[in-house]
C-alpha cells in the first residue's frame, strides 16, 4: 500500500468516526428527555475533552465560550422581538 492509499484509508476512518459521533448525538437527542440528554451530553463532552488532553482550565474556558454563545443567541432573539414589537406599533 502506498502513502496515498494510507491517507485515503485514514480519511475514510475519520469520516466514519465523525458519522458515528453524529449518530450517537442524534440518538441521544431523539431518544431522551432534554434534562437527561443534557446530563449525558455534558458527561460525554467532559470525557472527550479530558481524553484529548484538555486540563481543568481549558474545560472552564470551553464552558465560558459555550455560555457566551448562549448569551449572544439570547441577545439576538431579544433584539428581533423588540424590532417586531416596534414594527407592530408602527403598523397598528
Amino acid at each position: 500500500m502506498g502513502l496515498g492509499t494510507d491517507l485515503a484509508s485514514l480519511s475514510q476512518i475519520k469520516r466514519g468516526v465523525e458519522m458515528g459521533r453524529k449518530g450517537t448525538l442524534n440518538m441521544i437527542m431523539n431518544n431522551m428527555k432534554p434534562k437527561k440528554a443534557t446530563k449525558v451530553l455534558a458527561k460525554t463532552m467532559y470525557k472527550e475533552l479530558k481524553n484529548n488532553g484538555f486540563n481543568n482550565k481549558d474545560i472552564v474556558e470551553f464552558s465560558k465560550e459555550l455560555l457566551d454563545y448562549l448569551a449572544q443567541d439570547i441577545k439576538k432573539r431579544q433584539t428581533e422581538r423588540d424590532k417586531q414589537k416596534e414594527a407592530n406599533l408602527l403598523i397598528g
